[in-house]
């Protein structure tokens, strides 16, 4: 199978499922064959005979199937970039995107200007794959990270990334379901906290018709969505629970759902945080609020 070959056949079969546009098709297929052939992009316009081999032409034959059937490219791969580092993926756990790189970045630049030493102390709620855990620990020399998680299945995969040894040793991850009675119970055991940083499910169950089938039948729904009638509840409850395990003039950030930025931050502000702020991502959008935990004499740091 040539270049050419594999293009049309895997625009043929995406095409068919009516979800992606030609060029969404086509940047897949470049990846692809970047990723599993190490085939730069041009080279699909210059040499579309070139031959790929046996071997790569039955991956990708493979590939093809299993996105046919609306598998998402990261699960069929079995990783996705975040931050630059590679993380492993699959059924189970929320794929990583984009505008989660963003709240990363976002909590470095602040850690680094209020010049936070290498004892501090983050948190990750609702941690998945751990890619927002693994990238603030590799960014933060000398940081601690904890990340936790309703699912298993998710702590499996976030503990089974490859990170060099020296940022392995500062990451740890614990089950805890941040709706049960003794979540306080749960945190408070691991200590206090300078960061907490939670992408929560924040997707309402009324927002399921916008959604492609690739992510509805595949991607984990409990790292998904909410109700429609308690759109706030994870908010709420890590507001509520971060008040308790976090140090005095310590930080949270949250990514949240464009509709509710400015319900968060005023949710926040009721309950003893200051300094509450809606920021917006790449595309516009109202994708992140940041707080500060007052101190007890009403000054917060930062």
């Amino acid at each position: 199978m040539d270049i050419k070959a594999f293009t049309e056949s895997f625009s043929a079969s995406l095409s068919s499922l009516g979800w992606y546009d030609a060029r969404e098709i086509r940047t897949m297929a470049a990846y692809i064959l970047k990723e599993v052939a190490g085939i730069e992009s041009y080279k699909i316009i210059v040499s579309p005979e070139l031959e790929l081999g046996q071997t790569v032409s039955v991956i990708l034959q493979d590939i093809t199937a299993q996105m046919a059937k609306g598998r998402p490219v990261q699960y069929v791969l079995g990783y996705e970039y975040f931050c630059g580092d590679k993380f492993n993926v699959s059924e189970g756990v929320l794929i990583p995107r984009p505008e989660t790189e963003e709240i990363v970045r976002y909590v470095i630049a602040e850690a680094e200007v209020n010049a936070l030493g290498g004892d501090m102390r983050i948190l990750d709620l609702c941690t998945g794959s751990g890619c927002i855990a693994w990238s603030l620990a590799g960014a933060l020399p000398g940081s601690h990270v904890w990340g936790c998680d309703i699912s298993e299945r998710a702590l499996d995969i976030a503990k089974s990334q490859k990170i060099e040894d020296e940022v392995a040793d500062r990451v740890n991850f614990f089950r805890c379901d941040l709706l049960a009675a003794d979540a306080l119970e749960t945190i408070a055991k691991v200590g206090k906290f300078d960061i907490v940083v939670s992408n929560p499910p924040y997707v309402c169950e009324g927002e399921r018709s916008q959604m492609r089938p690739n992510v509805l039948d595949f991607e984990p729904e409990e790292a998904l969505f909410v109700s429609d009638n308690e759109p706030l509840i994870f908010y709420e409850r890590i507001a509520e629970l971060s008040g308790r395990v976090m140090k005095e003039g310590g930080s949270l950030y949250f990514e949240v759902n464009e509709r509710f930025g400015a319900e968060v931050a005023s949710m926040l502000g009721r309950n003893g945080f200051s300094g509450c702020e809606v920021v917006k991502d790449m595309f516009g959008k109202e994708r992140m609020v940041k707080a500060k935990k007052i101190e007890k004499n009403g000054i917060t740091v930062g």
